[in-house]
């Protein structure tokens, strides 16, 4: 039986679904750019940030105010809210893999085959994977297609082409974090309904305690619990994504994944 083939055909259709959703706020989002560029609406813009207390602009990366005329900053911090729509799409792949058979009461056709607990686990983890990464290269054409369409004369694709790259690299990393933890998740928690709602909010709370690092400054360390801001969008146009944060993020995914393989291989299942 291929694990794979069932397993990715199964994700098709809610690929599709997240997919147009996050199509559409991309659409909405560029076709607001060419109204950003007039300066007057900069410096309405500049204004309003300019009263905002100082420890609210850092929480929501806006310490260094972006200039909203330039494509590149513009598109940087509008795509960190199309993101938390990824991390949540990649949060409930997994949270949903590992136990939606015991759930859906097909444990026992899955297991009368002759495959190993570990190949299955393998399989739903590539699958999942491979989805993701689907949903990423679709967000990224569309996301460059628009971005080409509203794009100044002056600004070179090529330059723009890169910063979209270390968006998207980062997005991938951190995406396979959250669904990392959602496979833990998938193997500890005993039913379906319970798996996917704590995986969303496992991530918003992950998301609020970022934003808390950036408001308090005696609480700066959570920032480092919270994947969400290992590759914020507009920080790595400018500074690039930290080699501290992909080695956290890669020691949580490994880390999450062992454990997965070994609970999923001792689980006693629900028939």
């Amino acid at each position: 039986m291929n694990v794979f083939k069932m397993e990715f055909k199964k994700g098709l259709k809610p690929l599709a679904i997240w997919s147009i959703i996050c199509i559409l706020l991309v659409i909405l989002f560029m076709s607001m750019f060419p109204s950003m560029k007039d300066s007057g609406m900069q410096e309405l813009v500049n204004t309003k940030m300019g009263a905002m207390p100082p420890a609210l602009l850092e929480a929501f990366n806006l310490k260094d105010v972006p200039d909203f005329s330039q494509l590149n900053q513009y598109f940087s911090y509008v795509f960190q809210y199309i993101v938390i729509s990824g991390y949540i799409y990649a949060s409930l792949l997994g949270a949903k893999s590992l136990i939606k058979e015991e759930s859906e009461g097909t444990i026992e056709f899955l297991y009368a085959h002759p495959i190993s607990r570990t190949k299955i686990v393998t399989m739903k983890i590539l699958s999942s994977a491979s989805l993701f990464y689907l949903f990423i290269m679709i967000i990224g054409i569309a996301s460059t297609l628009m971005s080409l369409a509203v794009k100044p004369a002056d600004l070179a694709i090529t330059s723009l082409l890169i910063d979209f790259k270390l968006m998207f690299l980062g997005f991938f990393l951190v995406g396979l974090v959250f669904m990392s933890i959602g496979f833990l998740i998938s193997v500890v928690i005993p039913h379906l309904r319970l798996a996917m709602p704590l995986s969303i909010g496992l991530f918003f709370i992950s998301y609020l305690l970022g934003i808390f690092s950036g408001m308090i400054e005696k609480l700066s360390f959570l920032k480092y619990i919270s994947p969400f801001h290992y590759a914020v969008p507009s920080e790595i146009i400018k500074n690039g994504i930290e080699p501290f944060y992909i080695i956290v993020a890669l020691l949580i995914i490994i880390v999450s994944f062992i454990v997965t393989y070994l609970l999923y291989k001792k689980k006693d299942f629900r028939i």
